[in-house]
């Protein structure tokens, strides 16, 4: 199998003057997926921590035990009761609000009978308290928890404590055999599904460097969390390639970015400053990312960054440092910047900080002259057309040979095809859309 690079592409098809325009039903899927990641059994316990049961005190206790008994006899007129008379609980992405509403809701949303409500933390006032905890099989104390709750809860004249508000979500469950994971077996059938033949496979092991967890042994959890992303790549090396990934902003990311250069495989770096708390307005993180880009250059490590910050403030002025700081640092290896500068979506902070890169390509600034961008996650199904145009504008600007096709963390088929078809909804001409979908970045050229 050989994949044709995206820039001979896009340039056989602007070279010709007033080209035959293509039918956009014709235009096939994307060949690469530029941005993917795996999902380790670690990774997923990870992001679903259980904090330890507290003991309410007996009037709050009584509400999570009668819910859970009604709940798991599916009798949904008597849970209802157990709200106030203006109650109200989220059901998905809405809220049903009133007794009468709450019967006819509970009868679909309540299943399960063998569920186990505990609590994780509670306030108590007069006559308004709160509980928050989790929920899970009774008869299985040794699995995770399989969703989360939150009950404000309100005092009657009758003494009775009653549920003013209630939301109840399900997540992932954290078994190594469940669909937490993500493993290159599933991965690589998604692909199969979309049509995709390649993929470059980002490794989540930042995550176990980010402020936001607290981890024991961070750097073994991090150097064992991109092995496990090698030895899943490995399976189908005709397929996917490995970049290895940490924070690098925290002491030993340098030492783990060169022990990735001498482990045969990985084939560049994946950093992320949200999940890493950078700070691109911070002296001592830029002087740190400045070590890391140079280490990656110097062993010809390609770089595939997620550049958006935590700061609301995030924009030109970060995009303005990132060209003039970090670029400098990597003029012998591709840096790819993921979400067009931002983090998904297209608000006016990702604009500012892309229209800066668009700017230097305009000047044929040589720092961007191995920059590239993905559109992973960027649009999105009912999208206004006002930004859907803004959107097009810039990718015009920055030119569809830079723009690299993206999965992200997709976990279905229909995803990965979601993922696509948003795409061809944005303003783009037919030919633009085929370079889009044909561009292969340098590392995944064959």
């Amino acid at each position: 199998m050989r994949l044709v690079p995206g820039s001979l592409i896009a340039f056989a098809l602007f070279a010709s003057a007033a080209p035959a325009q293509p039918p956009r039903d014709s235009i096939p899927g994307p060949v690469a997926d530029h941005h993917a990641h795996l999902k380790s059994p670690e990774v997923a316990r990870l992001w679903f921590v259980r904090y330890p049961a507290v003991e309410l005190p007996p009037a709050l206790d009584r509400v999570l035990r009668d819910f859970e008994v009604r709940w798991r006899a599916r009798d949904h007129a008597a849970m209802a009761e157990m709200f106030t008379e203006d109650g109200m609980m989220r059901f998905g992405d809405a809220w049903r609000r009133g007794r009468a509403s709450l019967r006819i809701s509970l009868l679909d949303a309540m299943s399960g009978s063998d569920l186990r409500l505990w609590a994780q933390q509670f306030g108590m006032g007069d006559s308004v308290a709160y509980i928050a905890g989790s929920y899970g099989h009774r008869t299985r104390i040794d699995r995770a928890d399989i969703g989360r709750l939150h009950f404000s809860l309100r005092k009657g004249t009758d003494g009775v404590w009653r549920i003013a508000a209630a939301m109840i979500e399900s997540v992932n469950p954290t078994s190594a055999s469940d669909t937490a994971t993500l493993d290159a077996r599933r991965f690589v059938a998604i692909l199969d599904s979309a049509g995709i033949q390649r993929a470059a496979v980002m490794s989540l092991a930042y995550q176990f460097g980010s402020p936001g967890f607290d981890v024991d042994d961070e750097h073994v959890k991090v150097s064992a969390e991109n092995d496990w992303t090698l030895r899943e790549v490995s399976k189908y090396p005709d397929r996917l390639v490995a970049f290895c990934s940490v924070n690098p902003v925290e002491s030993y990311a340098v030492e783990e970015v060169e022990r990735c250069t001498r482990t045969a495989g990985f084939t560049g770096l994946k950093l992320h400053f949200t999940s890493s708390f950078v700070d691109l307005r911070n002296a001592e993180h830029v002087a740190r990312l400045r070590q890391v880009f140079s280490a990656a250059n110097a062993r010809r490590f390609p770089i595939a960054v997620h550049m958006r910050t935590l700061d609301n403030a995030y924009g030109r002025v970060d995009a303005e440092v990132f060209l003039r700081e970090l670029l400098p640092q990597t003029p012998d290896i591709p840096v790819h910047i993921a979400h067009l500068a931002g983090w998904g979506g297209f608000g006016p902070e990702t604009d500012q900080a892309l229209g800066v890169f668009a700017g230097a390509i305009a000047a044929s600034d040589p720092r961007v002259a191995n920059v590239y961008f993905d559109l992973t996650a960027v649009a999105h199904s009912g999208m206004p057309d006002s930004v859907k145009n803004v959107i097009v504008g810039r990718l015009r600007q920055v030119g569809v040979q830079r723009l690299l096709f993206g999965l992200d963390l997709t976990q279905t088929a229909a995803q990965a095809r979601e993922r696509w078809e948003v795409i061809t909804q944005l303003p783009l001409n037919p030919a633009e859309l085929r370079a889009i979908a044909t561009n292969v970045a340098p590392y995944l050229r064959r």
